[in-house]
């Protein structure tokens, strides 16, 4: 994510990334990355990494979010003792269709339904419907039909596509804007589809990772 809009762009050359607009590391004291330099303002020496620009490479912003979806919970142990209550979407006219492509295989097609139970227990949302786009049912106008008349007035399509294809960029935003014509009172939120998440490239390292002994073998 590069923010162009800020007036400071670009503050570092090589930019990438401006997720963290300032490094959470600073002062790192790191002197391959930086060095003390004299503020005339300040009068002092302060540390400077105008010439780094690691915090702002894909690479580092990536590995960053995963070691916090790792550590988490070391990072929340001091929170004060009243814990919050877990917090579960309550939207009680939300309903969500996780759409997929469809197979002939029944058994490619039940991976949809044994994701959506998952789903159900984590967000405490009970209207998701699976739909297919092709060769399985119900299809998208099926499954929207279904949460509309269930009273839903917000729906959500998460295309479970990996790739930007015919089918996310143009087939599927027209079936939509068919539908929006049907249920005006309803809200049709489509979200991005699945390779669009830099998350993917943590899940196939760790596929890598499990088969590396093997590998060696």
């Amino acid at each position: 994510m590069v923010n162009k809009a800020c007036k400071y762009f670009p503050c570092h050359k090589d930019l990438k990334d401006c997720t963290f607009c300032y490094c959470p590391f600073y002062p790192c004291r790191e002197e391959a990355l930086g060095r003390y330099v004299y503020s005339r303002k300040l009068k002092r020496k302060i540390w400077s990494c105008q010439d780094c620009n690691w915090i702002h490479q894909r690479e580092t912003v990536d590995r960053i979010h995963r070691l916090i979806r790792e550590h988490g919970s070391e990072l929340r142990k001091d929170i004060p003792a009243d814990k919050p209550k877990k917090k579960t979407l309550s939207y009680k006219h939300t309903g969500v269709v996780v759409l997929g492509h469809g197979s002939r295989l029944k058994k490619a097609n039940d991976l949809i339904p044994n994701i959506i139970g998952g789903l159900k227990q984590s967000l405490g949302l009970s209207k998701i419907y699976p739909a297919y786009l092709q060769l399985a049912v119900p299809d998208l106008v099926q499954s929207l039909e279904r949460l509309a008349k269930a009273g839903c007035r917000r729906i959500i399509i998460v295309p479970f596509f990996l790739f930007v294809g015919n089918h996310v960029s143009r087939d599927i935003p027209e079936i939509i804007e068919r539908e929006k014509k049907k249920y005006p009172d309803v809200r049709f939120i489509y979200t991005g589809n699945l390779g669009e998440d830099s998350r993917i490239a943590d899940i196939v390292a760790d596929k890598i990772k499990e088969n590396l002994n093997e590998a060696g073998k």
